[in-house]
This record gives structure tokens, C-alpha cells and sequence, in this order.
């Protein structure tokens, strides 16, 4: 596995554990419908992945391989509401990478700069916004993608700045430039501006050409070890 993949492993690993969550089955809304109103119309859902709405995810080989192991362990009889797979956990988390890290690769490449791309992996806060933005869906991506894109082009390169930038994207504006803000997208917003912070690397601002050596990722992938291992405490 690449340094790259790896680090995004440990981002989506934090990703999961911080807003996406874990099981969810419509049995549960059925027995009790005040709880569970807000998931409205959702399928059965593991980690963000839910098995309705994602149909073209799910019809892939990764995708059926996902949901054969909960499927395995008759989940809809056996889990709990937000149960996080247990012994299939990491299993589950290597699938899930399969399957966001080349949508994620794919609408970077379409909507990000080439400097914005580098940038946002030199700050594990800033590849924990686009990791959460692939789940929001390939509108909210290249809408987040586009303005930080052109942030970039104007020149900011203070990474607390732009990690401020990226939230108020979230909570301060709707998917048109101008717009009222998204409750559910504004929601996910609040909610990262209170931990986001504790992935924070050490550099503060970035000037010049960006050299993403092994030797440099690898230090931040242990320090992501160190920050899942207490996420998980």
C-alpha cells in the first residue's frame, strides 16, 4: 500500500468514527419511529454506505463483497443502532477505502488544482474535509473544491486559515455561491469545527514548492495512528 493510500486509510478510518457512523437498518425506524425520524426514506447503512442509495457502489465487486460480510453476520438481527462491526471492523474500513479513495482521486482531479490538491495533503485537516466531502456527493465536492481552488489561486497558504475556509464553506453558504446554507451540510460543519483542531500538524503555513516525500507522510500517518487509537479509547 502507498504512503498516500495509507494516510487516507487513517483520515476515512476518523472520517467513519466522527460523522459517518456505524450500522443502521430500517427495522429500527419501523419499532420506533420518533427515534429514528431523521433517517427518513434511508436503506440499510454501514458507514455512510447506505444500500439503497448507493446502487451503483454496491453493484461494483467491493461493494458486494461489503455487504456479503454483514450480510454474514445477519446484521438486521444481530447489531445494534450504530454498531461499529466488531471483529469485521477493519475488514469493513478496507472496503469502504476501495471504494471512496478512487471517487476521491477522481473528482480531485476534476475539480481541484494541482496546488490545491498538494496542499490539502500537508494537513490532515484539510484531507479530512475532502474525504467527508466525497460522501456529501460530487455536487458538494466540486463546490467545496472549486472556491478552496480558488483560494488557493489568490494566493492564501496560512492552512489554519484554510482550514476555516473549508467549515465556513460548509456552514456559512448553500451549493450555489450566495446561497443560504445546507441544514444538513451546516450541521456537518459545527460538528467538525469542534475536533478538527486535534488533527492539526505542525506546520502552519506553506510557501513555496510542496515536496509529499515518503518520509514526510510517514510521520504524519503515525501521528494519525496515535490520534485513532485515542478516537477509539
Amino acid at each position: 500500500m502507498s504512503t498516500e493510500l495509507e494516510k487516507f486509510k487513517a483520515i476515512t478510518d476518523i472520517v467513519i468514527e466522527k460523522m459517518e457512523g456505524g450500522y443502521y437498518h430500517p427495522n429500527m425506524k419501523a419499532a420506533n419511529p420518533k427515534k429514528f425520524k431523521s433517517y427518513g426514506n434511508s436503506g440499510e447503512t454501514m458507514f455512510g454506505i447506505d444500500r439503497v442509495a448507493g446502487d451503483a457502489i454496491n453493484k461494483t465487486a467491493i461493494g458486494k463483497k461489503f455487504w456479503k460480510l454483514i450480510d454474514q453476520a445477519d446484521a438486521k438481527n444481530n447489531w445494534s443502532w450504530m454498531f461499529m462491526g466488531g471483529n469485521l471492523r477493519s475488514e469493513l474500513t478496507d472496503l469502504v477505502v476501495k471504494i471512496i479513495y478512487p471517487e476521491f482521486k477522481y473528482l480531485s482531479k476534476l475539480y481541484l488544482s494541482k496546488k490545491a490538491q498538494e496542499i490539502i495533503f500537508t494537513d490532515n485537516r484539510l484531507l479530512f474535509n475532502f474525504i467527508y466531502a466525497t460522501w456529501n456527493g460530487s455536487g458538494w465536492f466540486q463546490k467545496f473544491a472549486t472556491d478552496f481552488s480558488d483560494k488557493i489561486a489568490d494566493g492564501e497558504r496560512n492552512l489554519d486559515k484554510l482550514v476555516k475556509y473549508t467549515i465556513d464553506l460548509r456552514t456559512k453558504e448553500g451549493l450555489r455561491k450566495g446561497s443560504p446554507a445546507n441544514s444538513l451540510i451546516k450541521q456537518g460543519g459545527l460538528k467538525i469545527a469542534k475536533f478538527i483542531d486535534t488533527l492539526k500538524t505542525n506546520t502552519s503555513n506553506i510557501t513555496g514548492n510542496i515536496i509529499n516525500t515518503p518520509v514526510i507522510i510517514a510521520g504524519i500517518i503515525l501521528t494519525l495512528y496515535i490520534l485513532k487509537n485515542k478516537f477509539n479509547a
